[in-house]
C-alpha cells in the first residue's frame, strides 16, 4: 500500500480507468441488450447518472464509515422478532430512508445488468471486481478494518469512473466505441 502511495497519481489513474472501463462495459451490455435505447440516449444517459451518482455517494459513505456489527455479546435470539432484527443488523438495512433508497438503486441496477448482454471475459471481469469491492466492504462492516483517506479516495476514483464510463457510453446515440471490441 505504500507504493500504491508513494505513486498516487498512477494509483488513481489505474483505479479510475478500471472504474471507467467497469462502467463501459456494462452500459455496452445494456445498449446490445435494450437497442432501443439508443434512441432516447441522452435522457436514458441522465437518469443513469442520476441513479450511480446517488449509488455511489451512499456507497462512500458507508465504505468511509462502515456501521459495524458487534459480536461481542452475541445472544441467540428467542423470538422471531429478536431474530428479524439481528437480521436487519447483520444486513446493515436498520439506516433508514438512505439504506432504502440504497437497496432500490442496487436492486434496479443489478436487475439492468442481470440482462446485459456480456461476454464471457467482460462478466468475470466484472464479477471479479465486485467480489473484491464486496470483500473489502464487508472487512470494514465486520472487522477493526478502517480505511485510510487514500483508501478512500481511491474508493471515490473508482466510483466515478464507473459511473462516468455508464453515462459516457450510454449518451451516445447511435455509434457504440466499444463496438469492435466484441
Amino acid at each position: 500500500m505504500q507504493l500504491a502511495e508513494e505513486h498516487y497519481y498512477y494509483t488513481f489513474a489505474i483505479v479510475f480507468g478500471i472504474g471507467l472501463l467497469q462502467g463501459a462495459i456494462l452500459a455496452r451490455g445494456i445498449r446490445r441488450k435494450f437497442p432501443k435505447l439508443k434512441k432516447y440516449a441522452k435522457g436514458v444517459s441522465i437518469i443513469l447518472l442520476i441513479l450511480f451518482s446517488i449509488n455511489a455517494a451512499g456507497n462512500i459513505s458507508k465504505f468511509a464509515e462502515p456501521s459495524k456489527v458487534e459480536f461481542t455479546e452475541f445472544v441467540m435470539p428467542e423470538t422471531s422478532e429478536a431474530a428479524f432484527l439481528l437480521l436487519i443488523d447483520v444486513l446493515g438495512l436498520n439506516a433508514g430512508i438512505i439504506a432504502v433508497t440504497g437497496i432500490f438503486i442496487s436492486i434496479t441496477l443489478i436487475l439492468l445488468f442481470r440482462f446485459a448482454e456480456l461476454n464471457s471475459i467482460s462478466r468475470y471481469f466484472i464479477f471479479t471486481i465486485s467480489v473484491i469491492v464486496f470483500i473489502i466492504a464487508m472487512l470494514g462492516r465486520f472487522t477493526d478494518y478502517v480505511p485510510s483517506t487514500f483508501q478512500i479516495i481511491l474508493y471515490v476514483m473508482y466510483q466515478l469512473g464507473m459511473t462516468l464510463g455508464i453515462f459516457s457510453i450510454m449518451r451516445r446515440r447511435e455509434k457504440d466505441p466499444l463496438e469492435d471490441m466484441g
